[in-house]
């Protein structure tokens, strides 16, 4: 891993690997900020994009072992502003035939496009319920509950959980996830003490990279208002394996239950069969749960059985593999890993290295 920094790829990477409970590899490596040469360390934070689906849809179906919610409900029963929703075709708009469901949410089934970092900027300023209210005013992209298409829609999952909750999600997390786990550094809000081991996120601009969020000036640093369940949260490796051990455990760390085993093995089934997909490609080996891809058969590609994931568009990249009782994460801040296919190389390694 240490050769894409070495040939200007990204400016830094960190990789970790835990079996059976201990951490067996934890590596650093590049500059967190190139023009300061300040090295990564091992408690620096990065922005974990879409990897904040994840823990926002664990938030979510603990509110449903509660019985707050039954995940075939219309979302409109908690939201009424998703009540007559409607789909353009042929450019004409037309009311949906089917009522967005919990379930849509939470599989990525529930009519609703992708969002980036620019659309994100565009809405800063908002909170989440203001854009979530402004998201659905723009019609949907196809009729919910027959694609699989990944969307922005763990912000509704996000705004969902204030809703029934009557808290604000960055509250009900740390509350309710961070604080019991003792993940210190995960927010959606840098404090100003931790500012100095923030990391820059670089983009590649004429084959050299250069600085697209600088920590000092970031929006992460400033002020948050807007609780991004799709991609909004900061972590450290270090609090993601807490978070994934916690999984992998059936729901508990360090005597602490999160959520019980029974509701992890429901959000680690393909709830994506049936569906069609669009933007990414799953085949039969893989599938989507509620908030993870699964593995749905054994392959050397992927993993074991059972093993489930995902990434962030920053450079992310988690997997929990229960047949090996192990994870594996790297972190980088780079826009460059999906286009270098790094969690293809970095996956291949870790099995590759299984005696």
């Amino acid at each position: 891993m240490h050769t894409y920094v070495d040939n200007n790829n990204f400016s830094a990477i960190q990789t970790a690997i835990a079996k059976n409970g201990k951490i067996i590899h934890f590596d650093s490596y590049g500059y967190s900020n190139i023009s300061s040469k300040k090295p990564l360390t091992k408690d620096d934070i990065f922005r974990i994009a879409s990897m904040t689906k994840p823990i926002v849809s664990v938030a979510l179906m603990m509110l449903y072992e509660k019985g707050e919610f039954d995940l075939n409900d219309p979302v409109y029963k908690f939201i009424p502003e998703f009540k007559n929703l409607t789909i353009k075709k042929r450019r004409k708009e037309k009311r949906i035939k089917n009522e967005i469901k919990i379930i849509d949410l939470l599989r990525h089934s529930a009519g609703f496009g992708f969002k980036g970092p620019e659309d994100y900027r565009e809405s800063i300023e908002l909170n989440l319920e203001e854009f979530v209210k402004k998201s659905i005013k723009s019609p949907l992209k196809y009729e919910p509950g027959t694609q699989w298409r990944y969307s922005y829609a763990t912000d509704i999952c996000g705004y969902l959980i204030e809703v029934i909750s009557g808290t604000t999600l960055d509250k009900f997390l740390k509350e309710n996830i961070f604080d019991p786990l003792n993940m210190k550094d995960t927010f959606f809000e840098v404090p100003n003490e931790k500012i100095g081991r923030f990391t820059t996120l670089y983009s590649v601009d004429d084959k050299k990279l250069s600085v697209f969020d600088e920590p000092s000036k970031s929006p992460f640093a400033n002020n948050v208002t807007m609780f991004s369940g799709a991609g909004g949260l900061l972590s450290t490796t270090n609090d993601y394996l807490v978070f994934c051990q916690m999984l992998l455990n059936g729901g508990t760390f360090n005597d602490q239950r999160i959520i019980q085993s029974s509701t992890i093995n429901l959000m680690l089934e393909d709830h994506a069969k049936g569906l069609k997909y669009k933007k990414l490609i799953f085949g039969k080996k893989k599938g989507f749960g509620l908030g993870f891809e699964v593995i749905n058969e054994v392959d050397t590609k992927f993993g074991s059985k059972g093993t489930y994931g995902w990434g962030g568009i920053f450079g992310t990249y988690f997997r929990i593999d229960p047949v090996e009782n192990m994870i594996f994460i790297y972190m980088t801040q780079s826009f460059e890993t999906y286009n270098l296919k790094l969690s293809k190389k970095f996956r291949t390694l870790v099995y590759d290295s299984l005696l």
